[in-house]
């Protein structure tokens, strides 16, 4: 399934204007669309085959524990496609991002 990702716009104060209401201080727009998600690719999964790999390395253990998740999620897609995250040996804060198929 190809599904087209438009960049993220930001939204001027005149796109705002005619439909804006306020209430108790507080400004209340309607109509106004939710924009796309801004995508951000840090890392390079998308351009691993399998059994190549890319090195981090993290700045903290939260650093470690969001280029887990990234893989967790990359793996939960339909595409066929896994990855693991090990630390490398020695190493405190370094990972390691393998493609496994």
């Amino acid at each position: 399934m190809n599904v087209k990702k438009e960049e993220a716009k930001p939204m001027t104060t005149d796109q705002l204007a005619p439909s804006r209401v306020t209430q108790n201080g507080d400004e209340i727009y309607n109509d106004i669309p939710i924009p796309f998600r801004a995508e951000r690719r840090t890392y390079p999964f998308e351009s691993l085959e399998v059994d190549q790999c890319f090195i981090v390395n993290c700045e903290s253990v939260k650093h470690e524990k969001s280029i887990r998740s990234c893989a967790t999620r990359y793996n939960n897609n339909d595409d066929g496609k896994r990855y693991i995250v090990r630390r490398l040996p020695e190493t405190e804060m370094t990972v390691g991002v393998w493609r496994i198929s």
